[in-house]
């Protein structure tokens, strides 16, 4: 039976394990919580539509399986077997969090031969379910076994590391495989009963990814009416299993007047434990770092009357450029890794390599683990 040995939790505006900061004595990076985005670690695909060049494992010469036909269940396995493989490199560099969606991310994300999959889901009456199908929900909300062991699989290997999962329950893309807003809240109550009986503690859960007006095709998944799902959720795991659940949502576009009313955003990030936020450097811009969208909404939202009578840890999930990041840093906001190698299914090959994303791997190592080691402590928190 599970017992679990690591429990994420909130102190001020930083994060604990085990009642410790993160990153205890590390200077600017204590109380953090450095991330990446890996949401397709549990992908399946059940349409069978889409050639996403993957085989069912059986081929270790081909790294990380560029080749062959997508098959369910065996994919969906064997991706999250590499996944599992690749984990350990993400802790050794100082990464304490993963991303996981239990209806994944953006898939078709990379792939310009699927080029109907382009473009915001959210604009399309069936998000992106003409293509693929990956949900852990049934259309009645109740979870799918298959893809709850993955997740399950994932969960328990991070609490054996010391390491916390920001779980998300809904993605734009997929939301339409529940029917309507009884799904939408059965699966909610399903999945906060899955974490709470299986005694989870080292999981952050993210109801959606990206609320904004645009994006979602259920009115409770949007900026006006999300903060009840939070709320749902913290009063389910406190009455109904005597736990408690730290929950939020992340935005996008938050400063856009269309997409969020500033009192929605009060509603919202103040029902919230956590205000999780999206963004990074747009270098064609010229708007990077500390003059970027990004840094914008962390002073915003610094400003704001519920923040400054309860302040609260600030978080980026979804984030690009080492100027961003240290912008992020100065401002005690916690950084999480956004790219096309950990969000696109060829399937990404998991772990840390020589990609576009070295960088971020390497800045994180340095601020928390090469920093405390050269003092003689330890390389963990």
């Amino acid at each position: 039976m599970f017992k679990a040995q690591t429990e994420i939790g909130i102190q001020g505006t930083g994060f604990t394990i085990n009642g410790r900061p993160t990153y205890a004595g590390r200077g600017g990076a204590e109380g953090l919580l450095f991330n990446v985005r890996t949401v397709n670690a549990t992908f399946d695909d059940t349409l069978g539509i889409v050639d996403w060049f993957d085989d069912d494992g059986s081929r270790p010469e081909n790294d990380h399986a560029g080749y062959g036909q997508w098959v369910s269940p065996a994919s969906a396995y064997a991706n999250t077997m590499r996944y599992l493989a690749g984990l350990p490199d993400y802790i050794r560099h100082g990464v304490i969090a993963v991303n996981l969606n239990l209806q994944g991310g953006h898939p078709l994300n990379g792939k310009p031969w699927v080029a109907e999959g382009h473009g915001s889901a959210g604009a399309r009456p069936n998000g992106h379910r003409d293509f693929y199908h990956n949900s852990a929900f049934r259309p009645d909300g109740s979870l799918d076994p298959d893809y709850v062991q993955r997740v399950s699989a994932i969960i328990e290997a991070c609490d054996r590391m010391s390491t916390a999962v920001i779980l998300q329950l809904f993605y734009f893309g997929q939301d339409t495989a529940l029917p309507d807003e009884a799904a939408v809240l059965a699966a909610t109550d399903a999945a906060t009963d899955m974490i709470c009986r299986s005694g989870y503690r080292n999981v952050i859960i993210e109801i959606a990814n990206e609320v904004m007006a645009g994006h979602y095709h259920h009115a409770i998944l949007k900026p006006g009416r999300v903060a009840e799902l939070i709320r749902r959720v913290r009063e389910r795991a406190r009455t109904a299993h005597k736990q408690r659940l730290l929950v939020g949502t992340s935005e996008a576009a938050l400063l856009n007047p269309k997409q969020w009313a500033p009192e929605e955003i009060d509603e919202v990030m103040g029902a919230s434990d956590l205000c999780i936020i999206h963004g990074g450097d747009n270098v064609e811009t010229g708007k990077v770092g500390d003059a970027s969208e990004l840094a914008a909404k962390v002073d915003w939202l610094r400003e704001r009357a519920w923040y400054q009578a309860k302040p609260r840890p600030i978080l980026t999930n979804e984030s690009q450029g080492v100027q961003a990041f240290d912008a992020m840093l100065r401002r005690g906001v916690s950084f999480g890794l956004h790219s096309t190698a950990f969000q696109t299914m060829y399937p990404p090959k998991w772990g840390v390599w020589d990609n576009e994303t070295r960088w971020f791997f390497e800045r994180v190592r340095e601020v928390t683990i090469y920093r405390w080691s050269r003092k003689g402590g330890s390389a963990r928190g």
